[in-house]
């Protein structure tokens, strides 16, 4: 009988699509606190408690990012939307 062997945890820091008190960017951890990016005018802001209900984070950068190009290298949105089979009964 043989053993998987464990894979190692990764340590790198995940990114999040969220909107912070209207603004729309990422946000972070890479150490003990939680940091909103914000693209335009390079600002960095650290999340407290306090702000949590003017936070809302929706999808991980990375698997959005690979979404996106596997629908360009399809052809695009228009493209996958048209080709789908469209049967009526």
């Amino acid at each position: 009988m043989s053993t998987v062997a464990a894979s190692p945890t990764s340590r790198k820091p995940t990114a999040f699509y969220a909107n912070f008190h209207g603004l729309a960017d990422v946000i972070t951890k890479p150490a003990a606190s939680i940091l909103f990016l914000e693209h335009e005018s390079g600002a960095v802001v650290t999340i407290t408690q306090a702000d949590a209900p003017n936070l809302v984070v929706l999808g991980e950068v990375a698997s959005s990012m690979a979404q996106y190009i596997a629908d360009q290298a399809a052809g695009g949105y228009a493209t996958i939307a048209c080709s789908r089979l469209q049967e009526v009964r």
